[in-house]
C-alpha cells in the first residue's frame, strides 16, 4: 500500500505519458541506489558541517563519511544545504 502511495506521488494523473516514463525511471534508479543503512535528512543535517570541512581539506569524503555522501547523492534538499555551507566556507576563507 505504501509503494502505491509513493508511485502516485511521483506520477499524478495529470502528467503526460513522457513525464510518467521519466519519473518512473527516476524512481527506479532511486530504488536501485538504496542501501541497507541510510541516514535521514536530520542525521545528515547534523553531520554536513563536518563533511564540508573534510572536503575543504581535500580528504576523501566517500571513505570518511560514505553514508553522508550517499544521502547527498540522492537528496536535492540536503545537497543544497551542503552547497550553501561549502560556498560560505569559501567566502570565509577569502575574507
Amino acid at each position: 500500500m505504501m509503494i502505491k502511495k509513493i508511485i502516485n506521488w511521483f506520477m499524478p494523473k495529470k502528467r503526460k505519458m513522457d513525464d510518467d516514463a521519466a519519473m518512473t525511471v527516476k524512481f527506479l534508479k532511486m530504488l536501485e541506489m538504496t542501501e541497507e543503512r541510510e541516514l535521514s535528512c536530520g542525521e545528515v543535517y547534523e553531520l554536513v558541517d563536518q563533511f564540508v570541512e573534510l572536503k575543504a581539506r581535500g580528504e576523501n569524503v566517500e571513505e570518511a563519511m560514505p553514508l553522508v555522501k550517499h544521502h547527498l547523492d540522492l537528496c536535492r534538499e540536503c545537497l543544497e544545504e551542503y552547497e550553501a555551507l561549502a560556498a560560505a566556507l569559501v567566502i570565509e576563507e577569502n575574507v
